[in-house]
């Protein structure tokens, strides 16, 4: 088993042969995380407002609108995408549309991979268990994919990255053999160089523009880890037997 780190979806290559674990820290696949704890019917991803828009003006029941640009929901939408907005949120049974500026695209990019999981800190120990149960049953290559910004390198995303790639490596047995790709070392490097992650993230790109957006709070409350069990999970149709499934409209 190869695993590896993508710093940009642009750099995955041989997507077919690799479970994918997509992290947009700030924020995307940590609010999934949240909002899939609040146990939705369907939730469908898309990467633009105007599908979202247009999907809601085509329903009998309109859904819940969540997504953000520039950090904040756009007009007519009922949620941001603030993690924290959907702790206490009454999404039971609801159709769920989600779209936002990195996150969604990335997911769009790597959607032909046998399994797409969305990761962050919020759910790191249970996506690892997710991917390396996927990996070994189905033979299958680890994948770290981070969003990036405006397709980019993303520091946030890169140390969250780096986190999850320690807790693959050492959840795999003694008895298997795995090989660490030069993606992996370079964010495991990253991950042990940062000693204080507020800080790290508040002066990051992503983390500045949270700032700016008037939602410091969000910061502390995703750093936290494994507060949640849900692995969002890219499926060909809605749901899936843990009711974490995802589906994508692009």
């Amino acid at each position: 088993m190869n695993i590896d780190v993508a710093f940009t979806p642009s750099e995955v290559q041989a997507v077919s042969r690799k479970v994918c674990i997509v992290v947009d820290v700030v924020r995307a696949t940590s609010t999934m995380a949240v909002i899939m704890s609040r146990k939705p019917g369907e939730v469908i991803l898309t990467p633009t407002v105007q599908k979202a828009v247009k999907f809601a003006s085509q329903q009998g029941v309109h859904p819940v609108l969540c997504g953000e640009r520039g950090c904040l929901p756009p007009e007519g939408f009922d949620y941001g995408n603030s993690p924290r907005e959907f702790v206490d949120a009454d999404l039971t049974g609801k159709t769920v549309i989600f779209t936002s500026s990195n996150g969604t695209r990335a997911v769009a990019d790597v959607a032909i991979a046998p399994h797409v999981l969305l990761g962050s800190f919020l759910n790191s120990a249970a996506v690892v268990d997710r991917a390396l149960d996927c990996a070994f049953r189905d033979r299958l290559d680890i994948m770290v994919v981070c969003a990036g910004r405006e397709e980019k390198f993303a520091i946030d995303d890169a140390w969250c990255a780096g986190y999850i790639i320690s807790l693959l490596a050492g959840g795999i047995p003694a008895d298997e053999n795995f090989e660490l790709g030069d993606g992996g070392q370079a964010a495991l490097g990253i991950y042990g160089y940062y000693r204080d992650p507020e800080k790290l993230f508040t002066k990051s790109g992503s983390g500045k523009a949270v700032l700016e957006a008037g939602l410091i709070d969000d910061i502390p409350f995703l750093l936290q880890k494994d507060c949640f069990t849900t692995v969002p999970t890219l499926t060909r149709r809605s749901g899936n037997e843990r009711d974490w499934g995802f589906s994508l409209l692009v």
